[in-house]
């Protein structure tokens, strides 16, 4: 096992509407941490976090006694990823914090705390991807990206656990409704490589979003809003609350006006609106922010 150090990986948006627990792209917001030993467990956090209790439930303190055994460690948390919003921060940070660790297989790690792949997966690998558990195995593999695709993410004060969300699930589901989510999760699988491809309907689900939008019932208004302002589709990121919308990177920043003018309009005030481009890299290693797949 190497020696703790410094480890980054950005936040991730899963789902992309029908791909449920199985699409996910990386975001250019990022969670960095720097571990080093120490006599106690401690947490000093700069950006989104902070309000976190430092104590034995904290992720980091659990993911190292997942590696080391012990929580006797001094941790540099430095976040873009404001929590419980969707944008994959508890992913990107244990996948970091195991990464920094000297952890083999950070990937198989985070997936173990998070319980379902596509997440981690995207924030290990960057780019688009999809992920899941075969036979005890954690799979990913990478799926094309236009390199002129970017997007707009519309980011509520309000939280949203992915615990509660998934409380809102059916426990079953018609076989039309399976069927209508696979149609969809394979075309738009195929069609990030070229935007031209793209279009609101491949976004459309009926497993998750329907059923969610009791937590956040301005969803479908903010959904609406980045179709009509210049979005080629748009849906939840992860279970919520944040909104995200696929556009043509020239587009984003006037996009994004557009929305957030929109909104306000509309009485939608405490919103953040964020023109926001994709990584390509996934995780990194050291102050000089070593691509994983180089150490």
């Amino acid at each position: 096992m190497s020696t703790f150090g410094t480890a980054r990986a950005p936040g991730s948006s899963a789902n992309l509407g029908p791909g449920f627990d199985v699409l996910a792209i990386a975001l250019a917001a990022y969670v960095e941490v720097t571990v080093e030993p120490s006599t106690s467990f401690s947490v000093s956090t700069r950006g989104y976090g902070a309000e976190v209790a430092v104590g034995p439930e904290h992720l980091v303190a659990r993911v190292a006694r997942r590696v080391l055994g012990h929580d006797r460690i001094h941790c540099e948390l430095s976040s873009d990823l404001p929590l419980a919003r969707g944008l994959g921060s508890s992913a990107a940070l244990a996948l970091v914090t195991a990464a920094a660790l000297g952890a083999p297989d950070p990937l198989s790690i985070a997936v173990e705390f998070e319980g379902h792949p596509e997440n981690a997966a995207a924030s290990m690998e960057g780019g688009a991807c999809a992920a899941g558990v075969i036979d005890g195995e954690v799979l990913v593999r990478a799926l094309p990206l236009d390199p002129e695709l970017s997007c707009v993410v519309v980011v509520p004060e309000h939280r949203l656990s992915t615990e509660r969300a998934r409380d809102a699930l059916q426990a079953s589901y018609q076989r039309s409704d399976v069927v209508f989510n696979l149609q969809r999760a394979v075309l738009l699988g195929l069609s990030l490589g070229d935007l031209r491809t793209l279009r609101p309907g491949i976004f459309d689900d009926r497993i998750h979003q329907r059923q969610r939008s009791v937590l956040y019932p301005q969803a479908d208004q903010v959904l609406a809003a980045l179709v009509e302002h210049g979005a080629l589709g748009a849906c939840w990121s992860g279970a919520g609350s944040t909104m995200i919308g696929f556009v043509a990177q020239e587009n984003a920043e006037v996009v994004a006006t557009l929305v957030r003018e929109d909104l306000v309009r509309q009485g939608l005030e405490n919103l953040e609106v964020t023109a926001l481009g994709f990584d390509r890299i996934g995780l990194t290693l050291g102050s000089e922010r070593r691509p994983w797949s180089q150490r």
